[in-house]
């Protein structure tokens, strides 16, 4: 499908996010592929609270969405795969991968860099990866100052690393930082494969203790980490317990829940003119891997001129597996600006992709409204922004559906370019079609925020949608860059104090 010359495995999804479905083994050789391939990509190591972090972090749900490789560090995950569909084959854990990498790497002639930490451990831990494996190379060690990402000295960290030139970078800033830090920079980033591994480094120096071996092959790591530091861990893992066991409850109810199925597109009064902006395909049930990797690949070789519509119509449910396929097509499809609508969904799919928090990166419509959604699918304007000539000083700019790394330094040159940028002095950013943006395009609006204010020129938000305005929450930029939200007409009305 397109992904360079490794061989991408089979993704079945858990809770809203997809693990691909690998063991050590193939996690190693996966990253050995990649480095011999040249082409950056980036490993996730998630377990339960990633996941639980990423119902709220709309950025980091993204990066989880779109990794490269994500395995599943938490043996819960591991237990849940099996009841949505194939059973995942391993926990994978960071802190177990590092020293295989290791290996591999002295046996394959890599170098790794270890960044993050606390000053020293980076260092330390790689003294004992070289003591472990003598004639492992060590590209470098940088422990960056505490910052968050967009506070970070990004250039120099980029500099570091385009003078050492490692093979395998191993980041341990700590979730969902070192995930969001990656991302931010994937696209500078010339280095084959990232990894973001949390405290492994920490255990490698001693700084911290892992579990015994006994305790990690009964699934009680979490136990002995939370009992090691109480006042850090204890909430967090009670939360998580708290998390998977509504999450249970919520499925199952999706699950047995009354369904109500749509009409196929097929002979509806949208079929014929729907054929004329579109690629209509009927959507085929999935049992297997080899069904997942055939059906993929089918609708891959699609040409890319027009949209895809694939209709589930008569779907009464989705498996872990043929969810995982939807999302691949969806991640391939966006890389070749393409749209892949979803049409025919039944009342208990879309609770299903609800509770997973999918239904803002996956494109549903009805047989009503795919007209509609296919011609916006094909509209590049929505797709790249758009800046539109100044009015009596106001320069008006159309923010993308989505604004990223990605497609980030796209905008800026559309922005720069304008010539009535200089002579402006109110600058509007339309966000009213824009569903998501993250660490690199918020850098972007800070840093426009300063150049405006320097400037005396006004910058202003408007139509900025509860999502953005979450990322930009948890960022900690919105009293920054946003307005204050205005609450409900019933929410202002005045009413007397309860009574004691």
């Amino acid at each position: 499908m397109g992904e360079g010359q490794t061989p991408q495995p089979s993704t079945v999804v858990v809770l809203g996010i997809p693990f691909h479905n690998v063991s050590f083994e193939e996690t190693v050789a996966w990253a050995r592929d990649r480095i011999r391939s040249r082409k950056p990509g980036y490993i996730a190591t998630a377990n339960i609270d990633f996941v639980m972090q990423a119902r709220r972090d709309p950025e980091l749900q993204r990066i989880l969405l779109e990794a490269d490789l994500v395995v599943a560090d938490g043996i819960p995950i591991v237990w849940l795969s099996g009841w949505l569909g194939p059973r995942l084959k391993a926990r994978v854990t960071g802190s177990d991968l590092v020293p295989l990498f290791a290996e591999m790497a002295r046996d394959n002639g890599f170098s790794l860099f270890n960044l993050g930490g606390a000053p020293g451990v980076a260092e330390k831990a790689a003294e004992v990866l070289v003591q472990r494996f003598p004639g492992l190379r060590i590209a470098g060690c940088y422990s960056p100052p505490k910052a968050d990402v967009l506070n970070m000295n990004h250039a120099e960290i980029l500099a570091r690393l385009e003078a050492a030139q490692p093979d395998l970078l191993l980041v341990a800033f700590g979730a969902p930082k070192q995930e969001k830090w990656v991302n931010f920079n994937l696209g500078r980033l010339k280095v084959p494969v990232s990894i973001g591994i949390g405290g492994s480094l920490d255990f490698l120096a001693g700084a911290q203790t892992r579990a015994p071996k006994l305790v990690q092959r009964l699934a009680l790591e979490w136990l002995w980490r939370m009992l090691s530091d109480p006042p850090r861990l204890f909430r967090r893992y009670v939360g998580n317990i708290g998390f998977l066991f509504s999450a249970v409850m919520k499925l199952l109810a999706a699950r047995l829940g009354a369904d109500r199925a749509e009409e196929p597109l097929a002979g509806s009064a949208a079929a014929a003119e729907l054929g004329r902006l579109a690629l209509v395909e009927a959507y085929v049930r999935i049992r297997d891997a080899v069904e997942a990797e055939a059906f993929q690949a089918r609708l891959a070789a699609l040409p890319d001129s027009r949209p895809i519509v694939l209709d589930l119509a008569g779907v009464p449910w989705l498996s872990s597996l043929e969810l995982g396929v939807l999302l691949r097509l969806t991640t391939f499809c966006r890389g070749r600006n393409q749209g892949l609508l979803l049409t025919g969904i039944g009342t208990r799919v879309r609770r299903l992709l609800a509770l997973y928090r999918l239904t803002e990166y996956l494109e549903l419509t009805d047989a009503a409204g795919a007209i509609a959604a296919a011609t916006k699918a094909c509209d590049a304007s929505a797709r790249e922004g758009r800046i539109d000539r100044a009015e009596q000083g106001r320069l008006t700019a159309s923010l993308p559906t989505e604004l990223m790394a990605a497609n980030l330094d796209g905008f800026k040159r559309l922005w720069e370019a304008n010539p009535d940028l200089p002579s402006a002095r109110e600058w509007i950013l339309d966000a009213s079609l824009t569903r998501f943006v993250d660490s690199a395009a918020l850098g972007f609006f800070v840093g426009l925020k300063k150049r405006a204010t320097d400037a005396g020129i006004a910058l202003r938000f408007t139509g900025v949608q509860a999502r953005v305005r979450q990322t930009c929450r948890i960022a900690r930029v919105e009293s920054v860059l946003l307005e204050p939200e205005i609450p409900p007409a019933d929410a202002t009305t005045s009413r007397p104090p309860a009574p004691r």
